[in-house]
């Protein structure tokens, strides 16, 4: 029966070349070891006996296969070593903790020793007549400021004292003034705040307004500045006079 050794393939009668490597078959014995039950030779690599067709038990072909070999070890083996349960002495941690303890004792000596220096007595701060006044005069910019925002003529008027000269000129400045304007930002610098006894005073006072113009469409910067008189009335600083040095009204 030709019989392939390169592909260790059976063929039939009919075939004198290998049907996968093309290879010259020739006649060959049948050199395993016979069927089980029919008793007929077979091939290394036969599957099925060619008489009866009983599965059969395939060899292996090649020699005997090289063994794999051994992968070292994921871990370290422990050490079969006995250990000894008694703890190693440290010599080294012992002095490092030893000087550290000398060191503190040494710095707490020394604070000791040191002399002892008295607190320097704090002298509490006496606000000046001028820094009072500047709070004033700014508690009176300020409700100025918020007047103007809030188109409040009666916030207004309560900053000046009812003496001002012209009063009503100037509120009809003002009421013209947020007729064709809107008050969009309002500040102020103040300077050279000087007090003239107990119920008069003087301070220089600079405003920048910001107004959007309904004629134009467009803004305006207002900087008028002014040296303005106060006086006391009722516990309460009010403007007394003011002369103009340059823009519109306050």
């Amino acid at each position: 029966m030709p019989y392939c050794k390169q592909c260790q393939i059976i063929h039939g009668e009919e075939h004198r070349f290998c049907q996968r490597c093309g290879q010259l078959l020739k006649g060959s014995q049948a050199g395993g070891r016979p069927c089980a039950r029919c008793g007929t030779g077979t091939f290394p690599g036969q599957k099925f006996c060619t008489d009866c067709g009983l599965p059969l038990r395939v060899a292996r072909v090649t020699t005997e296969e090289e063994e794999p070999a051994a992968r070292p070890p994921l871990f370290y083996p422990r050490n079969s070593e006995p250990r000894s349960r008694r703890p190693r002495r440290r010599p080294k941690l012992a002095l490092f903790l030893v000087g550290i303890m000398l060191l503190g004792l040494g710095g707490v000596y020394l604070w000791s020793r040191l002399p002892k220096i008295a607190p320097t007595p704090r002298v509490p701060t006496v606000a000046t007549p001028q820094d009072d006044m500047r709070l004033e005069v700014e508690k009176l910019a300020e409700k100025i400021r918020s007047a103007h925002l809030n188109k409040d003529i009666n916030k207004w008027l309560n900053c000046y004292h009812s003496a001002y000269p012209h009063l009503g000129r100037l509120e009809s400045q003002i009421l013209e003034l947020w007729k064709n304007y809107d008050v969009r930002e309002v500040s102020y610098r103040i300077s050279n705040v000087q007090r003239q006894g107990d119920r008069q005073a003087n301070a220089d006072l600079v405003w920048n307004i910001q107004v959007w113009d309904h004629r134009t469409h467009d803004y305006t910067l207002l900087r008028p500045s002014y040296k303005i008189m106060l006086e006391k009335t009722d516990d309460n600083w009010k403007i007394r006079d003011s002369r103009e040095e340059g823009g519109g009204p306050s």
